[in-house]
Order: structure tokens, then sequence, then C-alpha cells
């Protein structure tokens, strides 16, 4: 430690109005280039750009493939899963211990293929979905298009609701229905998946999503709910409601409580409609085509006859284009027409619009928002068909002039993500774009988004009626509802557990996609009820009140990519190594890593399964990985006074870290917490999400794909301009430079350049003017430094130099004599280095 002489005095500051914020983002995202920056915002545009960035390059594949591939993961997640369990012979089972996933998928594609075309063929049989087709694809309005469909692919479920197609068997517990008057809405945008309020952060939640989609398909069950008198409805009562009896479902909802209202949690798909064009006769007439539909023009169809089409279709489209840019021209500034509210009597009630977040905004042809409370055209009578007198037909087609034009398939990626984030354990969203005639499928998970290329539903009918037959009989884990049981040892005691319903992800769809949460843990059933109930859905076999809030506990869901090594395995290796180099003074290390009571990762949902069905790359695939751990509590809950000590206890260990070969790769604010204990508080490294195992004594993680690691607002500015052709190793010191992404780090250099050490912000905690111009000229000599190597590259840091730089201003608070040691000058000799640990790092 350098001479007390030659540390700083630091007079306090007077107090002032705060400088402009920080630009940041508890988002983290494996890489720098994944993760978020800029702040939180209410604007839903803020939402679009990073949603865009996770859907580029999003890989397209045939829609056959597709429908085989979901077939085979429906093997690999549920069927074979439950013949491990039974090993029972079925009538079918002779294929059972020889099934590999993409043999049985071929083969109950056949059979359900087969299904479909005599169904299509039959005259009886299909006459309601065929007649509904007809009816939707004869008008142009989109909402026109809503209740034929709805019925039409209604008339499927039915039709095959007591069918089993080799060992697949009809759930029978959906129906299709039309969202519009709306029945989904926006979810909450939080900025994490955090549930606790001591825990969250104070932003604000965006209602960003300004559309909605089309057809949804909510389980029986929960519609049940809705209409108790109906408990003994069967699937075709059911598809009579939604039919034909809308506004009994209708007032059934509007008197739910909010606990029982319709959410993204009780859909498991939903589908995006637009439309460009009336269809001609002659293409309809695919319908009805002579000598009736084959295997062969099923997955073949007529090409003459669909080029056409194609470009009907396409000067449509273009057309349509043309008039939205026309109509945002000429009425910018101007309200926006609502559609009229269609009564059965065919009377109309005009309503004014309106744009706040209440009412949302209505449809259009081809730019769609939500309606109000009133319904839209079309969707609240069987035979609404009509369209309003706005130009343009439908539901006027007057965009506001700030609203975002987002693509098809933008708009599907948000819905995917509503879908994701309504429970904390879904693993995956499929939605539906249909365009006209043409239908294709989108999947997403946390490794981003797989499209397939679309199918003409009416020269194609077959496939349309195969893709409903493999949702009819998905289980719950092809639902994207992965139904993890909750339980572990903890503390060498069997524990489980649920989450309270509100858990959930933050906005994004690829990435690690945190949920953090309080468990819920068996309480005393002497005890009264709790003041809160939860819903477990059925995580545990618990009754409600018997679960509380732990209060020692806390519970994490990341979805790591499969290259990295879990944290928990992490963590247990740095403390292992800690104890063989540091030996007495392994509590530097052990006793500010988290303590973690239980984990586990489930390879069944990987999101590399699906790719790998479908020969594309799997590169980045991420498994669902979720741990028990001691409670932690964030920095804000130190007092200023005790700051200095609990940052310098992070920093020691942070150092000894990368001694012994552990590379955090994600320092920021969010991941340095408190521990309180009998002995006192300790300050905690935590997260080892994107943490790397090295030699110890090795400069930086030479794996590839741990470069560039972290949050970005708290990465170094080298590190995050670095290139391919010209790599940055990261380094021990890195991770403590302030620095930012090459779009936010002029915003951040400009932050740091007009803090004033005489000036106080005034959100600051009383007791902060002690550390506050230490900071502020910390931040100062830093940034000078960072500019010296970012210009010439060629001034060369040393982890001892910067640790002495912060001494200098906020000096190391050495402890009693006989527990201080020389830990800056420390390292693991290399002949002291175990074989063993030798071998855990390969140069790739």
């Amino acid at each position: 430690m350098p001479p007390e002489t030659d540390r700083e005095k630091t007079p306090p500051p007077k107090s002032n109005p705060p400088p402009p914020p920080v630009n940041s983002t508890p988002f983290k995202l494996g890489t720098a280039a994944d993760s978020r920056a800029g702040v939180i915002s209410t604007d839903r545009h803020a939402l679009i750009k990073p949603l865009e960035q996770d859907l580029q390059n999003t890989p397209i594949v045939e829609f056959v493939p597709m429908l085989k591939a979901l077939l085979a993961l429906q093997f690999q997640r549920e069927i074979e899963p439950n013949r491990k369990v039974s090993r029972q012979t079925e009538e079918n089972g002779a294929h059972q211990d020889t099934d590999t996933p993409q043999d049985w998928s071929e083969r109950h594609f056949t059979a359900m293929l087969e299904s479909a075309i005599k169904f299509c063929n039959d005259p009886t049989r299909s006459a309601t979905l065929k007649e509904n087709l007809r009816k939707a694809f004869r008008t142009k309005s989109e909402t026109g298009r809503y209740h034929p469909l709805v019925l039409g692919l209604n008339s499927i479920l039915s039709n095959f609701q007591a069918t089993r197609i080799g060992e697949l068997e009809a759930s029978n517990d959906f129906v299709f229905m039309v969202n519009d008057p709306i029945i989904i809405k926006s979810a909450d945008v939080s900025a994490s998946g955090v549930d606790d309020s001591s825990l969250e952060l104070s932003m604000d939640a965006p209602q960003c999503t300004e559309r909605k989609p089309d057809i949804i398909d909510p389980r029986i069950a929960h519609l049940r709910k809705l209409m108790p008198e109906s408990q003994d409805f069967e699937l075709d009562d059911w598809i009579n409601v939604v039919g034909h009896k809308v506004k009994e479902l209708r007032e059934a909802r509007d008197k739910a409580s909010p606990a029982d209202k319709t959410s993204w949690d009780d859909i498991s798909h939903c589908w995006e409609l637009k439309s460009f064009r009336i269809l001609r006769d002659l293409h309809i007439a695919f319908l009805d085509q002579a000598g009736g539909f084959t295997v062969e023009n099923a997955l073949d169809p007529d090409k003459t006859a669909l080029l056409e089409a194609k470009s009907d279709r396409k000067a449509a489209q273009q057309k349509r284009h043309a008039d939205l840019m026309s109509e945002s021209t000429s009425t910018s500034g101007q309200k926006r027409p609502r559609e009229d509210d269609h009564e059965k009597k065919g009377k109309k009630k005009h309503k004014s619009g309106s744009s706040s977040g209440s009412k949302g905004r209505s449809k259009s042809n081809g730019s769609k928002g939500r309606s109000g409370n009133s319904g839209a055209g079309g969707s609240n009578t069987p035979s609404g068909n009509s369209e309003s007198n706005v130009p343009g037909g439908g539901n006027g087609n007057v965009p506001y002039a700030s609203t975002p034009n987002l693509t098809p398939t933008l708009q599907c990626g948000f819905y995917g993500v509503e879908l994701l984030r309504s429970r904390w354990d879904r693993t995956h969203a499929i939605v539906m774009l249909l365009e006209d005639e043409r239908l294709s499928l989108r999947w997403h998970d946390a490794q981003g988004c797989i499209g397939t290329a679309s199918i003409d539903i009416l020269a194609q009918l077959p496939l349309l009626v195969v893709m409903i037959l493999l949702f009819q009989r998905f289980g719950k884990q092809m639902r994207g509802n992965a139904g993890w049981t909750l339980q572990g040892k903890v503390d060498g005691k069997d524990l489980e557990y649920a989450l309270p319903d509100h858990a959930r992800s933050g906005w994004e769809l690829k990435g690690r996609r945190l949920v953090v949460a309080t468990p819920l843990v068996p309480g005393d059933p002497a005890d009264p009820a709790p003041a809160s109930t939860y819903r477990t859905r059925g995580a545990v076999g618990k009754k409600e009140p018997t679960l509380k809030r732990s209060e020692n506990l806390f519970f994490k869901l990341s979805w790591r990519e499969e290259t990295r090594d879990d944290e928990a395995h992490i963590v247990e290796t740095a403390k292992e190594r800690a104890k063989h180099y540091l030996k007495e003074r392994a509590g530097d290390v052990i006793n500010h890593l988290p303590d973690i009571k239980h984990s586990k990762s489930d390879p069944l949902f990987s999101t590399g399964s699906i790719r790998e069905l479908l020969d594309i790359n799997k590169d980045g695939a991420r498994v669902p990985a979720f741990m028990l751990a001691q409670k932690l509590h964030g920095l804000d809950t130190v007092q200023p006074t005790d700051i200095v000590p609990r940052m310098w206890e992070i920093i020691r260990c942070h150092y000894l870290l990368w001694q012994i070969g552990i590379a955090h790769g994600d320092i920021s604010y969010w991941n340095l917490m408190v521990r309180n204990t009998d002995n006192g508080a300790y300050g905690v490294v935590n997260d080892f999400d994107l943490a790397a195992i090295m030699t110890p004594g090795q400069q930086s993680p030479t794996r590839q794909g741990f470069e560039r690691t972290g949050t970005k607002p708290f990465m170094a500015v080298l590190l995050l301009l670095a290139t391919p052709k010209d790599p940055v190793q990261r380094r021990g010191v890195d991770e403590w430079r302030e620095g930012s992404f090459k779009q936010v780090c002029g915003e951040k250099n400009n932050w740091i350049s007009a803090l004033d050490p005489n000036k106080l912000p005034e959100n600051c905690r009383q007791g902060s003017e002690l550390i506050w111009r230490p900071l502020t000229r910390l931040f100062h000599r830093w940034m000078e430094r960072q500019r010296d190597v970012f210009r010439f590259r060629d001034e060369e840091y040393s982890d001892k130099g910067n640790m002495l730089l912060i001494d200098r201003v906020l000096p190391y608070p050495k402890r009693p004599s006989g527990e201080e040691w020389d830990w800056m000058d420390w390292a693991v000799k290399e002949e002291d280095i175990r074989e063993e640990d030798q071998l855990l790092v390969k140069n790739e």
C-alpha cells in the first residue's frame, strides 16, 4: 500500500442538481454484440431496434421440413420420456425400441398427411372448412376474414377430435377464437425478470406492443373459468360458443376478476393476418381441383396458377404500400378514425378514436393496432364482413405519423416475445403469419427465430390441416410449457418449492432471458394463510395456504450457452481452487462468492435440438439452467460509510479469482452484492453466468466466444470496439475500466466529463458526499488513461497499477494485524499449477 501522504485529501462537496444520467440497462445477453444499450424507455421505439437485431439473419426453412422437425421434437420431449418411464408395449410398439426421432416423425407425418387428404377430398367433412375459406378470401377486409377463418380452423379440430394418428391422440383442450374485440393485450414490459420489489429496478414498464394478434387459441380450461355454467361443455360446444355466442362470452370476460382475465399465458399460439387483395375465383377454385388432393399436388402444387397468384399479390402489396404512404402524408397530425362497431341489426355506432394506452389503436388492412372496448367490424357477429366508409375499406387505414411501420416478421417477433415471457418456464413460442392465402410459421426461442417459407393454403390445403392436427396433438412441452418440478436438496434437506405467477423474463428474445424471483416454500400449516395468494401453475403439489415467500433464498433461471460451464460448477471450482492455492487466505475468495444451494440444467429443452433436426447451424445453442442460492442484497442497502470496505472486498476477490484462473466476464453494478451474516456484511461478486475457467496465471480466456462478454455500459472501450480482424484480449483489469459500446461510449464519456466533484447529485443518499469527490476524481483520471490507450494502444496497464490508482483516492481499508497480506503481489507459481487445472482450458 502507498504511504498515507500520497493519498489525496477530499473535502466534502456542495449539493447540486445531478449530472446527465448514465445510459445503462440490466440486460445481460452473453456477448457485447448482443447486449442492450440505452435507457429502458416507455416508448416502444426503444424496443423495436433490439428485436430487429435479434431477428436478423433468421434462417428460413421449407414448411414441410419444419412440420417434420416439430414432430421429431415432440418425440424427443414427450413421447420418448414417457416410454422410458412406462416401457410398456403398445399396439404400435414394434418401433418403440428402434425409433429415431426422424423415423418416428416421418411415419407420423405420412399418416397425418394421408388423413388430411382424405378429409379434404370428402365434400361432406370438409364443407365447413372450404366454405369459410371461400368466404374469407372473397373479402379484402382483414376483420372480415377473422370469423370465417376461425370457423374453418375449428371445423378441423371438430372433425379429428376422436381420431388417433399413430401414437398421437387429440388433446381437445383448446379452440381458435377471434381476438377482436381485444382479448389478449400487450403485457407490461419490465426491465428484468425480477419479481421482488426489493430487487426490482426503478424503471417504467412500457406498453410497447402497438398491435395485437388476430386469432388466438385459448385453453378450454381457461374458458370454463370465465363461464362456470359451462363445466360440462365438450369441444363442439365450445366451438359453437366462440363461433356463434360471442356476446355471451364477451360478457363473461367483462365480469371476470382481474386474475381470471385472458392473458398470454392462457394461449399457446397466435396468428397474424395481412390482407392485400380479394382472391380471384380461379385461385379459390384450388379448393375443388379436378381429381382431388393428392400427396403429389399437396407437396408440389401447380406452378402456373401459383405464379399468377403471386403476381396478383405482389401488385396488391405495392399498391397497398403506396396508399398507406399517401394517407400518412395527407393526414399527418389528424386523429385516426376508428372502425364502426357493427351491431347484429346492422346499425352502426360511430365513436371517435383514442390514442390512450387503455384504448389502443384500431386495425387497418395493412397497418394494425389495438381496437378499443367496442367491437371491431365482423368480429362480434358470425356474418360481420361489412366494411366501414373510411377510404381504403376495412377499419380505416390512416396510420399515426409516429407509429413505426413494423414488418410482418417483426410484428410476429413481438408476439413471440409476449408468449415467451408469459410464464417463467416458457421454452418457445410459435406464431403463424397469414398474408392473404400464404401461410408461414415462426419459431421463437432464446437463440432467436426460425421462419418457414410460405405455402398456399388453398392449393396446399392438406398441409394446413396437417399443421392443425399437429397442434391438436401437442402436449404441454410442445406448447412451450416445460412444466419443471422445482425441487432439490438445500442444506441436506429435500425442498419442494414454487414461483409466484408474476415471475417472468425481461423483454428480450435472444440471450439468457433471466428470471429472478423469491421462491415460495412450504410454511407451517398452523400459520395463517399469507396476505398474497399465489397460483403455482401445478409446479408443486402444495396447497396455496402452505406456501410462503422464502426469507433467505432466491431463484434464478438463465438460458446459458451450451459451450459455457454451468454457473454452480464455476463457483465450486473457484472455491476448490481457492482452498488449494490460497490455503489459509482462501476466505478472501470464498467469503465473497455466492452460496449456491442447488442447481440443475435441462438439456431436453436445448434450443439446438430443433436446429439440429432442421440441419441448420446450431452454434450458440442455449439450455435452461436454474438454481437456488442464498439471498443477497444490492449495494444500495449498504450505508455510504461502508461502501468503500465492501467494494475493496469485491476488488480483492475479483483479482484473486483471475490469479487462480476464474474470469468473471460480466462485472456490472447489478452483479456486485452484499451478504449479511452474524459476523458482519461481506461484499459479493455475483452472477457467474458468463464466467470462464482458465489455467491459473493465464492472462485471458482463449476459448472462442469468451473474448467480449458482459453488460455493455460496464465494459472496456477497447473490448467493445474490437473486431475479428483486430481483437483485444480480455484482461482482469478490463472488467474495472469504465467503458461502453461504440454507440454509447461517447455519451458515457460526456457524462463523466460533466461530473463536478463539488456538486453532489440531488438524488444521492445522505452521507454520499464522503465518497462523491473521490469517485469523480477517479473517473476523470481513469478516462484520461483510457484515451491514451484508445488513441495509441501502446500503453500497458498492470493490475496492481490500476488498484493503486483507486487506492490513492479511495484508500484500501487495512485489516487488523495478522489478517493483512500482500495480495496485490500474489500469483500462482507455474510449478505449483496442478495438472488437472492445466487441462481445463483448450486453445480453440
